[in-house]
């Protein structure tokens, strides 16, 4: 079987985490995928670890969605090589592949991976022809949690959503002496509790109201510090705000870093304060290396977070996120017992093959190719709505 795997960009994020994974985890199986990438730039991390994989990596440059001359190599290109179905990815990727898959002959899956989207950034028709492009042109929709389905079903009416939550691998714990190098690294010390989060550093992320909720609390916890992994349009802005509140030598903005699950396991607790989400693949990374999270009430947290394996909080609200900091750093009990929980469930319910099998159902539906890698995988239920 051959696939065409389309994405906005290349650059790091959920979805580019998930194309990695979805590589890795359907080319032992001797299917053949190809990524196509619609962004002008490229990740050199991720392509480097899509081909190491064994996906083969094209460009088809689209800096806006109507770009008449990319869109007609696109076509010919999915004329030309006749994949046996295409999977698209995030919003140009669902509108642009949409149509080009339909008018290639191609079935067409798109995916809805938010619960939200910023109305002050998103222009209204962006989502119109979005939606008119997955409801009519695409043979199936995928969600990527319950809350992002349900979502989904709001903009897309009687169309059938498919849920295949994310899912991660479980981390193996560091050695005692690499642990210590990575602390150093984020903080200069090894010592001290280190509250962890990592994203694009953009509005949805929340990331200022992390900060001052951990400003509002540090002076009570000697050495402890916040460590933010990730780049984006608002780092000097939250530079910036780290600089105002005197906390230079207690909060850390690492930048970029391509080895977040090792920054994971070398933290104590990890945060997600975003404005929305669909399933946080960091938040599942969290989990899997055994960290006690803090999440806000957003996509698909309240699913992953129950009182068991995490605290679930409001959004937008620093004074509740600085309140469920002070408890957690004030306890390593509770921070052990919720973090030794959240691995086991995602060793129970996030797993790789778990996540594979509900991908290759949803493949059979479009193409009878993908039933005979189902015959010797454990059967998963899928789910729609």
């Amino acid at each position: 079987m051959r696939i065409a795997q389309m994405l906005d960009t290349l650059h790091f994020g959920g979805a580019q985490q998930m194309q990695i994974f979805l590589v890795q985890s359907l080319r032992p199986l001797g299917i053949e995928v190809t990524v196509i990438n619609l962004g002008s730039s490229t990740n050199q991390s991720i392509l480097t670890q899509l081909e190491a994989s064994g996906a083969r990596v094209v460009n088809f440059t689209f800096d806006g969605m109507f770009r008449p001359v990319s869109f007609l190599k696109l076509v010919r290109f999915l004329r030309a090589e006749k994949f046996d179905l295409l999977h698209a990815y995030l919003t140009y990727s669902n509108t642009i592949g949409s149509f080009a898959g339909w008018l290639s002959g191609i079935p067409v899956i798109a995916s809805v991976r938010s619960a939200g989207y910023n109305r002050k950034t998103v222009p209204m028709r962006r989502i119109l022809i979005e939606n008119v492009a997955m409801k009519y042109f695409a043979r199936r929709v995928t969600a990527n949690g319950f809350s992002v389905g349900e979502f989904a079903k709001q903009r897309l009416g009687d169309k059938t959503i498919d849920i295949i939550v994310n899912s991660v691998d479980l981390n193996n714990d560091l050695a005692s002496d690499e642990r210590i190098d990575l602390r150093k690294q984020m903080t200069g010390s090894p010592d001290g509790v280190i509250v962890f989060s990592a994203g694009r550093l953009v509005h949805q992320k929340g990331f200022a109201d992390l900060i001052n909720a951990f400003h509002a609390i540090h002076s009570k916890y000697s050495g402890a510090s916040l460590v933010i992994a990730g780049s984006g349009q608002l780092e000097s802005e939250l530079r910036s705000l780290v600089n105002e509140l005197g906390l230079q030598e207690r909060v850390f903005l690492l930048g970029f870093r391509n080895d977040v699950h090792r920054l994971m396991q070398a933290a104590d607790l990890y945060v997600n304060s975003s404005y929305w989400e669909g399933t946080p693949v960091s938040v599942l990374e969290a989990m899997a290396s055994g960290l006690p999270i803090i999440g806000t009430a957003v996509g698909e947290n309240p699913y992953l977070l129950d009182e068991n394996c995490g605290i679930v909080i409001a959004p937008k609200d620093p004074l509740q996120l600085s309140s469920a900091l002070d408890r957690l750093l004030s306890s390593p009990e509770d921070r052990m017992a919720l973090g030794a929980a959240a691995r086991r469930k995602v060793e129970h319910s996030y797993s790789r093959e778990t996540w594979r099998n509900t991908l290759l159902h949803i493949y059979a539906q479009v193409t009878p190719l993908a039933a005979p890698y189902l015959a010797n995988t454990p059967k998963s239920e899928r789910v729609m709505i």
